[in-house]
Parts: structure tokens; C-alpha cells; sequence
């Protein structure tokens, strides 16, 4: 994730709400600058994450 292009809110709280599979499949449909994808993929070891957002100026915040 670049610099704070956004600080995302509750960010602990939500992705752990997910309770998530580590082979699952997920996907963050406002991806913004990407906090909350960033942190559902430390948790993913062989699942997928598919990031989608309807500002085209996000995909400056993907690696």
C-alpha cells in the first residue's frame, strides 16, 4: 500500500469478522487504498483475493 492515500476504519475488527479461510476465496468490492485487502492477505496462504473499485486513480495503490 503507498503512502495514506486512506486510513481504513475498524480495520482489525471488520477483517476479523470475516473469520477467514486461509484457502478461501474473498473479495474487497471498494478497495480504496487497499488497507483492509492488505490485511486479508496476511492471512491467506493459498486463497485468493479478487480487489475491485470504481475510482480508476486506485490502481496507484497496487503493488
Amino acid at each position: 500500500m503507498k503512502d495514506a492515500y486512506h486510513i481504513p476504519v475498524l480495520l482489525n475488527k471488520s477483517v476479523e469478522g470475516l473469520n477467514i479461510n486461509p484457502s478461501g476465496i474473498y473479495a474487497d468490492l471498494t478497495f480504496g487504498g487497499g488497507g483492509h485487502s492488505e490485511e486479508i492477505l496476511k492471512r491467506l496462504s493459498s486463497g485468493k483475493l479478487f480487489a475491485f473499485d470504481q475510482d480508476s486513480d486506485v490502481t496507484e495503490n497496487v503493488r
